[in-house]
């Protein structure tokens, strides 16, 4: 459940751009909304906003689920936690984003990127990013896993919290510019000689 950044030109400014679309920015220290609890549950599993953490240009939501019971060893409950587990936002004006779709988002349209996750036994964690900011007001965020019973279910996080941890990101310093990476030559390939590597490597189209 991941984005890779593919862009044509080398412009830096683009490049900052599409980055912030899958990640936060790392010149900041986030401020914590302050709002956790269940979104949704069924007798033996529970999904959990653990925390939302809100930057200038978007906010971080960590989501977590807990199982009763531990998974029997032949359940590959990874694959079924990253396959199964639906997550959508709604904001205040109306728009939504489902995590991972686009995979490549509108340039100026909303996107829940999947940050990546793990655990084990009767724990497992995710991490998204919701960018741009949002818009004034309340934002609801919504869950769902059909594999572990959990119906579709939602959580409303209030106007007044998110404006309030607005108010307390610190931006440590300007981002500066990436560092030029050059692309680095692969060392020579030991080839046997006279075989067939040797004649490949001299001529692949006769090899």
């Amino acid at each position: 459940m991941h984005a890779a950044i593919a862009l044509s030109g080398d412009d830096d400014d683009d490049l900052d751009r599409a980055r912030l679309r899958f990640a936060p920015p790392d010149n900041e220290v986030p401020a914590a909304v302050g709002v956790s609890g269940v979104i949704g549950r069924s007798p033996d599993a529970a999904v959990l906003l653990v925390g939302l953490s809100r930057c200038t240009v978007g906010l971080q939501i960590d989501l977590a689920i807990r199982l009763r019971l531990d998974p029997e060893p032949s359940d590959d409950v990874h694959a079924r936690f990253h396959a199964g587990l639906l997550v959508g936002v709604e904001l205040a004006d109306g728009r939504t984003v489902v995590a991972g779709r686009p995979a490549w988002p509108a340039p100026d349209g909303p996107f829940l990127a999947y940050r990546g996750g793990g655990g084990g036994g009767r724990e497992w964690s995710t991490q998204l990013w919701l960018t741009p900011e949002p818009p004034p007001g309340d934002l609801v965020v919504v869950v769902a896993h059909p594999g572990l019973g959990i119906d579709e279910s939602r959580v409303t996080v209030a106007a007044a919290a998110l404006r309030s941890a607005a108010g307390r990101t610190e931006v440590l310093w300007p981002r500066e510019p990436e560092r030029p990476r050059h692309a680095v030559e692969p060392p020579p390939v030991d080839v046997p000689p006279g075989g067939w590597f040797e004649r490949a490597f001299a001529d692949p189209t006769t090899a």
